[in-house]
């Protein structure tokens, strides 16, 4: 498999994984010296009772902690905005994310608008943000984002219907726990949804440009739980053994996207994952970006198809990329995932708009092994909007 030769590796500072870590937060906190820290969460997490399971221990451990509970999902401008007052209000000297990408996205937005009173909008991109922030403690309630491990914070412009990230090495947490047991709450829509999130950064992280050999195996095994425990997570939540991997392929998944990039299947998503969840978005175009892409890496399909259990020998590439397609499309009907623009409300006239705004994504369309052009990104849009896969004979290297 061809690798970038040059690769830079920036993450958590520790990162604790397993059944019980949160337990660990009041600890890890104090190391900090706060005055006074800030939860945020969202209304689900919340009423669910998670969030008291990490602020009562918190309390009793003697620091001050507000919570902010209010978290949107796809958090608008406004809302971003919202949170940024709430931080820079008081003075808070650490900042506790607990829920899914959202709340983490939006604790990585307060940590760096307390020490950096700035506009939001100063931030969109890479590298805008000017000062370090303050500690952070990050902890997923879902297993797809890998929010706890990147430095992306993501933002929904509604008016425009695109999504804009703030990519800062000042968003990466101090730590990052992943703790399988606060993903048993997940109902099955979303723990399919995040967990086929993880398996597109798993992918698309393995078809970059910028994959590296530090990447690759943790994007293969990641692929391997995913399809191994998915579909048991789904029907049973309570399935421990099937949480553990999912939350485990989530993160080496979110390693391998915050080194190796993500690209033309995110690019496409952040078109109409303004009103669609992230994970259900991102999914929904992973078998059409590899099939558009196959050409270029049938290698790494080949890779894709090992791990998914579906790999022929003496077959030719092409046929083990088309197999890798096709697992994919299996897996997403085994939960219920769509699998076409159509079914998702999505109009056939706001498809010209989509490949506009997709190839505006420059950031993640870099990585990309193909070129994608207008034109490539409107004939991709036609295809997600029908839902049909391509046929055997249309893989070969052109």
């Amino acid at each position: 498999m061809s690798h970038s030769a040059k690769f830079t590796i920036e993450l958590p500072r520790k990162i604790l994984f397993g059944e019980g870590a949160a337990k660990e937060v009041p600890n890890l906190a104090k190391a900090f010296g706060p005055r006074r820290a800030l939860l945020i969460t969202d209304p689900v997490i919340s009423k669910l009772g998670t969030s008291s399971q990490i602020l009562g221990p918190l309390q009793d451990s003697g620091i001050k902690t507000d919570v902010f509970d209010e978290v949107e999902p796809e958090p608008s401008m406004r809302a971003a905005e919202q949170v940024a007052k709430v931080a820079r209000d008081s003075s808070y000297d650490l900042i506790i994310g607990l829920g899914g990408g959202s709340s983490l996205d939006m604790a990585k937005l307060a940590s760096i608008c307390i020490t950096n009173p700035n506009p939001i909008a100063d931030f969109i991109g890479v590298g805008k943000v000017p000062n370090p922030s303050v500690p952070k403690i990050l902890l997923p309630t879902t297993a797809g984002t890998g929010a706890e491990i990147t430095m992306n914070a993501i933002i929904s412009n509604r008016e425009e219907h695109l999504k804009l990230g703030i990519v800062s090495p000042y968003n990466i947490a101090d730590i990052a726990i992943v703790d399988p047991l606060l993903t048993v709450t997940m109902p099955p829509s979303v723990t399919a949804a995040t967990g086929l999130d993880a398996l597109t950064h798993a992918v698309e992280s393995l078809m970059s440009v910028d994959l590296n050999s530090f990447c690759e195996p943790l994007a293969i095994d990641a692929v391997k739980h995913i399809f191994r425990s998915l579909p048991k997570a789904y029907r049973d939540g309570k399935d421990l053994a099937a949480r553990r991997d999912m939350s485990l392929a989530s993160m080496l998944a979110g390693i391998s996207l915050a080194i190796s990039g993500v690209l033309a299947g995110h690019a496409a998503a952040y078109s109409f994952t303004v009103t669609v969840p992230h994970g259900l978005g991102c999914a929904l175009a992973l078998p059409y970006v590899m099939e558009f892409n196959a050409s270029a890496c049938l290698s790494k399909l080949g890779a894709v198809a090992e791990a998914a259990g579906v790999k022929e020998t003496e077959v030719a590439e092409d046929k083990n990329a088309f197999n890798a397609v096709a697992a994919v499309r299996r897996l997403m009907g085994n939960v219920n995932s769509p699998l076409s623009l159509r079914e998702i409300g999505i109009k056939e006239s706001d498809l010209e708009s989509m490949a506009k705004n997709m190839v505006t994504v420059k950031r993640l369309l870099a990585h990309n092994p193909k070129v994608v052009t207008e034109k490539d990104a409107l004939l991709l849009m036609r295809r997600m909007f029908e839902g049909k896969p391509l046929q055997l004979s249309e893989y070969k290297v052109s």
